[in-house]
């Protein structure tokens, strides 16, 4: 059995594409939030992930929440300028529909695989939506997370945009890093297979500049110069941003 795990696709069509052309035969996906904001392609990955995700395997990022219910996303300081600019976009960009797509989406899933038990959120159990909890935080905290979620074998977060493993007992915590703005110097999707019990972290090559084109006309030229350098990069702007 092979399951694609994303996270973080940010309205990123080219990384979200190079991605799945990527991994042509899988026998299943699931998404840990954050759909849109940032990139400049919301219609295709909202359009992509209600006619191919299942209901049962799909979580709601905070980046969804604030576009499907017009609220704050709780970025750290750095990306709120860069974030509101995009979410004007985005949500002249989604009709009625999407955005109610976005907005009901789950905050936590759990969901069986086979014989394993997986918990699903964005952030981390205690916090789905905002919590920041990086795979060097203090093992306490990580226990503490994985007794909320009722200690699953898998359990599966998004929201650094950092893809890391880390097993803790019988509980593996898993980030597939971010498809459509990755982080720690490498500009390639980032992205995870669950391939017969065993988690491969992987990366995909995408056409960036063919979404800083697209990026150009989407929000005041500072945004797009700053999202373009990130996506050209790989980089980071100051800690902790989502």
């Amino acid at each position: 059995m092979k399951i694609l795990i994303l996270s973080d696709i940010h309205a990123n069509w080219p990384a979200l594409q190079a991605v799945l052309a990527a991994e042509p035969q899988v026998d299943g996906l699931i998404v840990l939030g954050d759909l849109v904001n940032y990139g400049p392609h919301p219609v295709e990955c909202v359009q992509w992930a209600r006619a191919n995700v299942p209901p049962e395997w799909i979580v709601q990022g905070n980046h969804d929440r604030a576009i499907g219910c017009d609220e704050d996303p709780r970025c750290s300081a750095p990306y709120r300028p860069l974030a509101g600019a995009m979410q004007r976009y985005t949500a002249g960009r989604l009709d009625a529909a999407a955005k109610g797509y976005l907005a009901g989406l789950p905050t936590t899933q759990t969901s069986v695989l086979g014989n394993a038990r997986c918990f699903l959120c964005h952030a981390i159990p205690s916090e789905p939506l905002y919590g920041y909890l990086e795979k060097q935080a203090p093992r306490e905290r990580w226990e503490a997370e994985i007794k909320m979620a009722g200690r699953p074998d898998f359990l599966l977060v998004g929201h650094t945009h950092h893809p890391f493993v880390r097993l803790f007992g019988s509980t593996m915590i898993v980030s597939p890093g971010s498809v459509g703005q990755p982080k720690r110097g490498d500009p390639r999707a980032a992205y995870a297979l669950l391939q017969d019990g065993t988690i491969i972290l992987k990366r995909a090559a995408y056409d960036v500049e063919a979404v800083a084109r697209d990026l150009a006309d989407c929000a005041p030229p500072a945004t797009v110069s700053a999202l373009t350098n990130i996506l050209r990069t790989g980089d980071t702007l100051p800690a902790n941003a989502s």
